[in-house]
């Protein structure tokens, strides 16, 4: 099924009906292009996010949209960019086709991916703050049922304050306007496109599983492990070759990979814990990595304090006015309690059980059967 290709950005100088005009583009991703703005009627900057044509003409994505940025409005917090309105607009350049819009309020500071490429490795203190920010992000989300599901540092945004470069987490929900599911990784096929970005996604992501909240404890993880070693522990030639690696492999920990950054023992137990395959293995919540991550920093030795809790996880779904189906956020039903300790990172080896005698018994009584019926069978043809 052909679908029309987007059009070229929109220039500096144009307007958008009466409501925006456009003063340059700040980039432009999968999902759309977004541009650095002005709102006519209040007069200030903003960033203004505009689907891509051959998206927005999706009769599903449309259906979804308003519903979804309607959510996103709710977002609050220091580490969200918050969703200040949305809706459609006249394209001026082709007047039978609405584009669908979101107007962001304008973070100035560049991409952590941006920062990565020029300096390749952050101080370890630098990368922890950074990772508590994109934890409290995640975790105002997740209070609203929302998940990112496309989690990486080209969307992280590193805005300057008094306290230094804290991170701004952009793009939340983009995943479920555009696929309308719990995955990301397949219904944009007829449009060719795959949502998501193979290094970050958690192997039930990359499996097309339904998905809760961690698989972006996943990705956060991932994340800490570039800041930490300087790459991604999953990389391959093809996404294809990546996201069977997401599913299959084991990562090289990061005190074997950087073996000169001085990364502490429980610090990389963080980072193995946040990235496990099993979901059921890994922090439950934003709230739980974050907590881990402080508790490395105050014990860098300390593996044990840093293992996820062995929480039930329960998902209670309630629906919009319109009928669609809004996942909650994941709640925990002993949500107190300090981690249970460990004597290791590694899974611990179960303990060889001692069989009752009984078993024992009949083992032996088989085998002695099964010798004397050799024997008589041997004598037998004699």
């Amino acid at each position: 099924m052909a679908h029309a290709t987007s059009l070229p950005p929109l220039s500096a100088g144009r307007k958008l009906g009466d409501k925006f005009e456009i003063l340059g583009v700040l980039g432009e991703g999968g999902t759309g292009i977004v541009y650095d703005a002005r709102r006519v009627a209040e007069g200030d900057s903003v960033a203004l996010k505009v689907i891509h044509q051959h998206l927005a003409g999706d009769p599903q994505i449309r259906g979804r949209f308003a519903r979804e940025a309607a959510i996103l409005r709710r977002l609050e917090g220091d580490r969200v960019c918050p969703v200040l309105e949305f809706g459609e607009i006249s394209d001026p350049r082709r007047e039978s086709v609405g584009l669908l819009y979101m107007v962001l309020a304008r973070v100035d500071g560049p991409a952590l991916d941006a920062v990565l490429k020029r300096e390749r490795l952050l101080p370890i203190d630098r990368a922890v703050r950074i990772l508590l920010d994109v934890c409290d992000a995640l975790r105002e989300a997740h209070a609203q049922g929302v998940i990112h599901r496309d989690l990486k540092p080209g969307n992280v945004l590193l805005r300057s304050d008094d306290t230094g470069a804290r991170a701004v987490v952009v793009d939340f929900g983009m995943a479920k306007i555009m696929t309308g599911g719990g995955t990301g990784t397949t219904a944009l096929t007829q449009h060719n496109m795959v949502f998501g970005t193979p290094e970050y996604m958690a192997p039930e992501q990359a499996r097309g599983d339904e998905l809760d909240a961690r698989c972006d404890v996943y990705a956060a993880g991932i994340i800490l492990y570039e800041l930490l070693v300087g790459a991604v522990p999953f990389s391959g030639p093809t996404p294809l070759n990546v996201l069977t690696a997401q599913m299959t492999e084991t990562a090289v920990p990061p005190r074997v990979r950087a073996p000169d950054r001085g990364i502490s023992r429980a610090l990389e137990a963080v980072v193995l814990h946040a990235i496990a395959k099993d979901p059921a293995e890994r922090y439950p919540t934003a709230s739980a990595l974050a907590a881990a991550i402080n508790a490395a920093v105050a014990a860098p030795e300390d593996v044990e304090a840093v293992r996820p809790s062995t929480r039930v996880h329960v998902r209670i779904d309630t629906t919009d006015a319109h009928g669609a189906t809004i996942p909650s956020p994941i709640r925990l039903t002993n949500p107190s309690g300090r981690p249970p300790p460990v004597s290791s990172v590694r899974p611990p080896v179960p303990a060889a059980s001692s069989s009752p005698w009984w078993i024992v018994i009949c083992v032996v009584a088989a085998v002695a059967g099964i010798a004397l019926g050799a024997w008589l069978s041997l004598h037998a043809g004699k």
